[in-house]
């Protein structure tokens, strides 16, 4: 057996990665630098909710003023007084009340239509395509997020790092954090019981045999090894955590955030978590006491709590969470009080450094696909490559190779540079067009100096007044992201300017409120 499948069936019981012990005896912790220091500048942390079974996205996000959502529920609907409004539009679920202050200061933003083309309704295969960010007639057999921390640990598995790569609350791994070296991410339940367990494990350093079968078993102790090693390093920083805000109200899964709330403040290096929400197959009863609506108090409560841990420490602008399901639910209820399996449905983004708000119009209850189903407008792989390239820092060719091809960015993260210093240092001055375009309310737009210079990028109306002044500053030489809101201002066609030392260049955008 390669040691790859030894990774992938030892994985759900250690939560470890292939490893090496030791270099020429010395152990590997000497060798191994820390990724990241959480409470320095570039230390971001992504966390994934995955709501199981399928959300239905209609009344989760409510296009309140649409008689047709009505006509087609007219028994799930949630009744317009009932609806929390986030405009003139577009309504939340009066069970997410409690998500309410966070939209309303900018930290909130619901990503609308969200799915891909050829959707699959099987939970299995759907949930496949989601985790591994595939296209849904491919077949691909490692995570998004296994890609993803392969090219940031580049050393791994010769020199793992002295922090897990992942963690998952729950006890069998995700395929999100699926790789050609194995599964990455450390899974358990709670840190205490996952340290005891291991605690009472002793690493054997006998030598092995000098044969095929020695070579394996060797690996199976440098596995062991790491495990033990990790154990306390969990242990350790959910001690030093300390969540204050109470988590009781979202139940199980406001455990599971407690716990990574834990994690994150007591100083763990870790950057991606993932989080587990299940009942979403809601077919039957959906607005029952025990169905749709208590999830979602149980998913807006939890949030809540977790991003008041994350600002009452000051750690809030170094986190994103990020919520997906396998699929939405079908536009007409059912003869069942409930729904079936559908397609495109919203995403939440959360955290201190998103572009807050509305993303996307409500989706068409008229304009469906063939099968009766909501047409999806952003692909879920353009989240994904937002999060690599605007949260993360990855650059474009790294992103595209994560994701195993091109995907257009999305404005939804707040950044007011990315620079890449390498050997692609941009050959002329660019200002490309504003994506998207028109928008509401946000837009992004980047741009190329193939020298250091004085920058200023500023924004127009049709009768030449400034607006608003994005950038004024000495910039080196590199691509830039800048992400422009127009909250403020009225619909109507603007210009945006670029004027980096001789240079300038002028194109004009539309905002549409």
């Amino acid at each position: 057996m390669k040691r790859r499948e030894f990774l992938k069936n030892l994985g759900i019981v250690t939560g470890a990665g292939a490893v090496t012990l030791t270099i020429s005896g010395i152990p590997i912790k000497a060798f191994s630098r820390p990724f990241m220091n959480i409470k320095s500048t570039n230390g971001k942390i992504l966390v994934l909710i995955q709501l199981k079974g399928g959300n239905d996205g209609l009344n989760t996000i409510i296009p309140y003023e649409d008689s047709v959502y009505y006509n087609k529920r007219p028994v799930i609907g949630i009744p317009k007084a009932n609806v929390v409004q986030l405009n003139s539009l577009t309504g939340m679920n009066p069970s997410l009340q409690p998500l309410k202050q966070l939209f309303d200061d900018g930290k909130f933003t619901v990503i609308q239509n969200v799915g891909y083309q050829n959707p699959n309704r099987s939970h299995f295969r759907a949930t496949d395509i989601w985790l591994s960010a595939s296209d849904s007639n491919q077949y691909i057999y490692d995570g998004w997020v296994g890609r993803y921390l392969l090219k940031t640990y580049p050393d791994f598995p010769n020199i793992p790092p002295p922090h897990p790569m992942a963690i998952q609350i729950g006890s069998v791994q995700s395929g999100v954090f699926d790789s050609t070296e194995g599964g990455l991410a450390v899974s358990f339940d709670n840190p205490d019981n996952f340290y005891t367990l291991v605690n009472g494990i002793n690493a054997d350093t006998d030598p092995p045999p000098a044969t095929i079968a020695g070579d394996e078993l060797k690996f199976l102790k440098e596995v062991a090894a790491l495990s033990i090693q990790y154990a306390s390093v969990i242990k350790q920083k959910a001690d030093l955590g300390n969540p204050v805000a109470s988590y009781t109200a979202g139940g199980t899964f406001g455990s599971q955030l407690k716990i990574i709330a834990d994690l994150i403040l007591g100083g763990l290096e870790t950057p991606v978590y993932l989080a587990t929400l299940e009942g979403f197959d809601t077919h039957s009863n959906q607005n029952g006491t025990n169905s749709h609506p208590l999830l979602l108090t149980r998913l807006a409560e939890s949030i809540k709590a977790f991003q008041s841990d994350l600002e009452k420490y000051g750690l809030a602008d170094k986190v994103v969470i990020l919520t997906f399901s396998e699929f939405g639910r079908r536009v007409n209820e059912n003869a069942s009080a409930g729904t079936d399996h559908g397609t495109a449905a919203p995403m939440f983004l959360i955290g201190k450094n998103v572009n807050g708000g509305v993303f996307g119009n409500n989706p068409s209850l008229t304009d469906l696909d063939s099968n009766g189903d909501i047409k999806y407008i952003f692909d879920f792989r353009q989240v994904y490559a937002t999060m690599l390239k605007d949260h993360f820092g990855m650059s474009a060719t790294e992103v595209d190779q994560v994701l195993l091809k091109r995907f257009e960015t999305l404005a939804l993260i707040k950044t007011t540079s990315d620079v890449k210093y390498d050997f692609n240092i941009p050959t002329d001055f660019t200002l490309k067009q504003n994506y998207p375009n028109p928008f509401n309310p946000t837009t992004r737009i980047e741009y190329s100096l193939p020298q250091s210079t004085d920058v200023r990028l500023k924004v127009y109306d049709t009768l030449g007044r400034n607006v608003a002044t994005i950038v004024d500053a000495f910039q080196a030489a590199g691509s830039y992201t800048v992400n422009f809101n127009g909250s403020a201002y009225a619909s109507g066609t603007y210009l945006y300017s670029l004027e980096a030392g001789s240079e300038k260049i002028v194109k004009k955008m539309i905002l549409v409120k």
